[in-house]
């Protein structure tokens, strides 16, 4: 059993995340923007400018919207970096602790914090502390001058090249080894992330966590957690990241999308899907990101809109799953777009009228709403149930043993037959006659001996969860333990 973090705060658990790309997400107001600024509802790309255009999203815009964010059940936002950088996406910094005009000003920013505090809406703000932009003065000073304090800030070879983020010369890598940058970034009472997070940000997700290694991210959370205990350190991952949890608070990785994607393109049954669920979860690592679509990966509505049984089911898992939920905008709105720059388009918020988008934001607050709710899908132990008979079913328990009423079973039928399996359930209070109910439709399904047997349609993914009213003036669960 990996030893987690026992610090993490609390609120982090009760997460539900919208992710937002400010220059891509609204505007609101008077637009201090480049001149080549294109038109909102113009396709990335479109311009002739490879998909680097501003569209002149800002922070009023997202003032503006956070009615709207709350109303989905989401009660944080993960901002993009909002720091000073050359580009619309701003992971390139020129200036850390500069917040880019471009997006508004330092009260902007203030209204932002307060009205998302008033509403319940934790921030948490990207940065990419791995590399800045080539126009940084840090590597400008150090390029122009070999003897200069910053040289050693990058690495820099004998022939005077450098690292870089990916091989892009435009992204040199810090030395995050040295004292100096440690202290500019995370040590120092004045560092990069105290800033933000006096600002009133209530948290930090660290782009490219794995370039940052473990040993650095460990130091970062240490650093921080005296200062601000309740701040939650979150990084991003393109790997297997349960190792990573010892250490930060939370992982945005990719390892439930991946799976997923594989289960769709036949490359992997539905038994191996659940399997890879079984091994990244079991253990109690929890505290994962699930995600269906982000900046960097192509919108589900691209990946699965033709086949809406799989993305439905999809959704589902995504907030019964163990895990934090999170939500990239549009994705309400069914918006398309695969790989960069297309993924990065801006929504068309007048869609929020159609009926068809109406009906998919029903069933998705009706998922928040569950989750928040149900305290066994936050925090709650995950038993995966394994059918021989049925290949095709990703069935799991989600339980809360402190309040044995608060079960959710949910069984999705992956095939293109009804099927009624017979499921152990090993539990000793779910006691003969007791009742689940499926709760989109309302059926039942009655527990016997250990057992129950549920009904499922072609595809459907049916989320059931205990009712004790099945029996006149009684109640199956008393005082007990077991």
């Amino acid at each position: 059993m990996t030893d987690y973090r026992k610090d993490t705060p609390q609120w982090l658990d009760e997460a539900i995340f919208y992710q937002i790309m400010p220059d891509r997400f609204a505007r609101e107001g008077s637009v201090q923007n480049e001149p080549e600024q294109v038109k909102w509802e113009a396709r990335p790309g479109s311009s002739g400018r490879g998909g680097s255009e501003f569209y002149g999203g800002n922070l009023k815009g997202i003032c503006a919207r956070l009615d709207h964010i709350k109303s989905l059940g989401c009660n944080a936002i993960l901002l993009t970096p909002i720091n000073r950088a050359p580009s619309y996406h701003r992971y390139d910094t020129t200036d850390f602790c500069q917040l880019d005009p471009l997006l508004g000003d330092w009260q902007d920013l203030e209204r932002l914090v307060g009205a998302a505090h008033e509403r319940g809406i934790k921030l948490v703000c990207d940065i990419a502390l791995n590399h800045v932009s080539n126009e940084h003065p840090w590597f400008q000073a150090a390029r122009n001058n070999p003897q200069s304090r910053e040289r050693s800030w990058f690495k820099f070879a004998a022939d005077g090249s450098y690292q870089c983020w990916w091989g892009y010369h435009t992204l040199p890598e810090l030395e995050l080894d040295n004292h100096d940058v440690q202290q500019k970034l995370f040590l120092g009472r004045d560092s990069v992330l105290s800033f933000w997070l006096d600002k009133g940000f209530d948290g930090i997700r660290l782009d490219c966590a794995n370039d940052l290694t473990l040993d650095t991210c460990e130091k970062i959370v240490a650093a921080i957690r005296l200062r601000h205990p309740q701040a939650a350190i979150i990084g991003e991952l393109c790997t297997y990241s349960v190792p990573w949890l010892r250490v930060l608070d939370a992982t945005q990785s990719y390892f439930f999308t991946d799976s997923l994607k594989a289960l769709k393109s036949g490359s992997i049954t539905t038994r191996q899907c659940l399997d890879n669920m079984q091994i990244a979860y079991s253990s109690g690592a929890h505290r994962q990101f699930q995600m269906l679509s982000s900046h960097d990966i192509p919108r589900i509505n691209s990946e699965w809109g033709r086949a809406p049984a799989f993305l439905r089911a999809a959704r589902r898992l995504q907030f019964t799953m163990p895990g934090i939920p999170m939500l990239y905008y549009g994705e309400e709105l069914a918006m398309r777009g695969r790989h960069d720059p297309e993924n990065r388009a801006t929504p068309d918020w007048r869609l929020l009228k159609k009926p068809a988008i109406a009906a998919e934001l029903k069933e998705l607050q009706k998922l928040t709403e569950l989750r928040r709710n149900s305290p066994e899908l936050i925090k709650g132990s995950w038993q995966p149930i394994f059918t021989d008979g049925y290949p095709d079913l990703f069935a799991f328990f989600r339980a809360d043993h402190a309040n044995p009423h608060r079960l959710t079973l949910v069984t999705w039928n992956n095939s293109r037959r009804k099927i009624q399996p017979t499921l152990t359930v090993p539990w000793g209070w779910l006691f003969s006659q007791l009742q689940i109910e499926e709760v989109f439709t309302g059926r039942r399904a009655t527990t016997i001996a250990g057992l129950v047997t549920p009904t499922l349609d072609a595809h459907e993914c049916a989320i059931w969860q205990v009712r004790d009213d099945s029996k006149r003036n009684y109640s199956f669960f008393k005082n007990r333990k077991g």
